[in-house]
């Protein structure tokens, strides 16, 4: 019988899809899926590091797994952030793992893939909706986040790339996500017009090439969800192209509404911008719904910056 695989996800819907991507190279070499951990022959963590308790958590699993007898017996492996961002410091102080491997380097252990997982196969979803990670990585600097420091620069996939991932899951919904989603194929156009491509020609030639991105996908799917808009980034344009989908959902990562400590925290905005934003979206479309996050406890924040 062919070796078989479990794969432990933790964080956000980002991982998951690298998650996706692992499954989908072990399928190809021939590896089998497992009903459990316990019954795998090699057993993969791909761990969180954005806030401490993911962390802790990580941490949690993997010696909850190791625990269980799997290492030992079984091939275990850790990947994802907190791979790349504590690769040696971890495996040090996990001996019971087989294997740390960061996801941006290129290392192979056992059938783990040894390319860049942004562009790898996955299987066909097995709901009718799935996450579609349309970029890797960041540019911005914001004062609480550490992504770039282990995701890298942006690095955006091409529009075809994208749509046939999206035609291969044979979804309904493509629910489209990205470190800093509005601003996907910028990376490319700034690399286009230094080698002195026409933008006009370039499939990443206009301002907002997360707007064609978002028509061409939705001639394949019924809906088209966005996840983590920066708010700066959301324009009237890019608002009508997410109302042409028929989900007029805004996940707008704003973080905070003082303005003093959404400086510090390296952002834009402040909360009057914020709601003027939203209710100039809702006059255009009132079933407009909204989700964000916020930060509370930010070093600076006073009882002042919390009532705001």
């Amino acid at each position: 019988m062919a070796e078989s695989f479990w794969i432990e996800t933790l964080g956000c819907p980002k991982n998951q899809v690298d998650s996706d991507k692992i499954a989908g190279s072990l399928l190809a070499d021939g590896m089998r899926r497992a009903d459990d951990a316990e019954a795998a022959d090699l057993v993969v963590v791909n761990t969180c590091a954005f806030v401490e308790s993911a962390r802790e958590e990580s941490v949690d699993v993997i010696l909850s797994l190791s625990e269980q007898g799997i290492a030992g017996e079984r091939r275990l492996v850790v990947t994802g952030c907190m791979a790349e961002r504590y690769g040696g410091e971890l495996a040090e102080a996990l001996p019971e793992v087989d294997a740390v491997v960061g996801f941006g380097v290129p290392v192979n252990f056992g059938k783990l893939p040894t390319m860049d997982l942004l562009n790898m196969s996955r299987p066909k979803a097995e709901l009718p909706w799935a996450y579609v990670k349309i970029a890797e990585g960041c540019d911005r600097s914001c004062g609480y986040c550490a992504i770039p420091q282990f995701r890298g620069p942006q690095r955006s996939r091409s529009v075809e790339a994208i749509c046939e991932e999206v035609e291969a899951l044979e979804i309904r919904e493509a629910v489209l996500i990205a470190q800093d989603l509005a601003v996907y194929g910028r990376d490319a156009a700034r690399a286009s017009k230094k080698m002195g491509i026409n933008e006009r020609t370039s499939e990443f030639g206009t301002t907002r090439p997360i707007i064609p991105l978002i028509h061409e996908v939705a001639k394949r799917v019924d809906w088209v969800r966005l996840l983590y808009l920066y708010p700066a980034d959301l324009t009237d344009e890019l608002a009508d192209a997410i109302f042409a989908t028929g989900v007029p959902y805004f996940d707008l990562s704003l973080q905070h509404v003082s303005r003093p400590l959404l400086r510090r925290m390296r952002r834009w905005g402040d909360g009057d911008k914020f709601l003027s934003r939203i209710q100039h979206i809702r006059r255009q479309e009132p079933d407009s719904v909204f989700r964000s996050n916020f930060i509370v406890g930010y070093p600076g924040e006073t009882e002042e910056d919390h009532e705001q």
